[in-house]
């Protein structure tokens, strides 16, 4: 019965989000009006919220906000990021307050158009949530800074990743004390990794039982060479246009590794999402830059190799348990990047880690084999979470 729901659930959701475009648009006055009071607001605060109705709303049996909250961005500068929360009308079941999953999507693209609160679901937010939502969970989802909200989107960045999912479980919990589960898979993954890390420093009043960290690109450095010359070559270009939408203060330099070609392609990204024709594209990147080497080798020089370093999730220690799980077949995220996330988290003496790979055969498709991973994972995952939820306060 339950998996009926699930299935029933999902073609009711994808239906409904195609249907129901007209007010969730990412440009809308919701989005973009200024908000004057962010600076003065505390972490987490929500500062805009619109509800979100029938079909997609109380017609699945949840109550759906879009929200805008206060963050600090990786310079330590208040900043607004938008999000969503999702909150099953029934009753929580179990004791105490209904828990927060705190949910990092992965890759959609650059544009505001791909936020995952502005859509809820149409790149694939909604449906990887719904086993938290069958479960009682309450969801609070972020779309990341400058994802949905002016400004570019600072993808892969660690502390801009790690602040919008934390200050969205902050949200999400307002004041009830809830307990919290970090969330996150691909891009996600990396959000939930570096939430990890940051939580003990960064929002150590929150009660966050664990972590799922799923195929994370963890290392963008490990990241490269894999997807250039392929279909997957548009997120090379995210990459270092999360660079540039971080530091601006260097984007004059690394821009002018790029040649003509080279940057209008990189001007072009930041207008995709990742369904887009263009994002599939193969480009080779050593026909993008100046001396003809990748952009892979301009990466591991300065001074992007340093700003690359600042974003890698393993140099802290996680403060609650993780499970880090990936299929060792992931051809969109190398598996060394999750065995390497490993191996520097149990150096610095973090004991308190599941991990497990999955082996599945190969697909002869690129990019086919990331996803499998993280569908795999909900069979481990969910029942870590609620191992989590069950267990007494230490």
């Amino acid at each position: 019965m339950k998996a009926f729901r699930f299935t029933a659930l999902c073609a009711l959701t994808l239906t409904a989000l195609v249907a129901a475009p007209a007010h969730a648009d990412p440009l809308s006055d919701f989005y973009n009006s200024p908000v004057t009071d962010a600076a003065a607001a505390h972490e987490g605060q929500v500062l805009r919220s619109l509800r979100v109705g029938p079909p997609l709303g109380d017609g699945l049996g949840v109550n759906i906000e879009r929200i805008l909250y206060r963050s600090n961005d990786t310079h330590g500068d208040p900043t607004v990021v938008s999000g969503y929360t999702m909150t099953p009308i029934a009753p929580w079941p179990g004791l105490g307050p209904r828990p927060v999953v705190a949910y990092a999507p992965g890759t959609s693209g650059m544009a505001d158009k791909c936020a995952g609160s502005a859509v809820l679901g149409t790149i694939g937010s909604s449906p990887a949530v719904l086993p938290l939502l069958l479960a009682g969970y309450s969801v609070a989802a972020t779309d990341y800074q400058g994802l949905g909200t002016p400004g570019g989107h600072t993808y892969l960045n660690r502390l801009d990743a790690g602040h919008a999912l934390l200050d969205v479980a902050r949200a999400g919990v307002g004041d009830t004390g809830a307990p919290v589960v970090m969330f996150g898979y691909s891009e996600g993954g990396h959000a939930a990794g570096a939430a990890a890390e940051l939580a003990s420093s960064y929002a150590p009043e929150l009660g966050i039982k664990g972590s799922y960290v799923g195929a994370p690109p963890a290392d963008p450095s490990l990241n490269l060479a894999n997807l250039d010359n392929t279909p997957l070559s548009a997120a090379l270009l995210f990459s270092l246009g999360g660079l540039l939408n971080a530091y601006p203060e260097h984007a004059a330099e690394i821009r002018s590794q790029l040649n003509a070609e080279g940057q209008g392609a990189l001007d072009e990204s930041q207008g995709w999402c990742s369904t887009d024709r263009a994002a599939t594209q193969t480009f080779d990147s050593r026909d993008l830059t100046v001396d003809g080497r990748t952009l892979g080798e301009h990466l591991a020089e300065a001074p992007s190799a340093s700003l690359v370093q600042e974003n890698t999730v393993g140099y802290g220690v996680p403060s609650a348990p993780v499970l880090l799980s990936q299929s060792v077949a992931d051809d969109t995220v190398p598996i060394a990047q999750s065995r390497t996330l490993r191996d520097r988290w149990t150096a610095a003496g973090f004991t308190d880690l599941t991990y497990i790979e999955y082996s599945f055969p190969a697909i002869p498709l690129a990019g086919a084999n990331h996803a499998p991973g993280g569908l795999a994972a909900y069979a481990d995952v969910m029942p870590w979470i609620a191992g989590l939820l069950a267990a007494p306060p230490s």
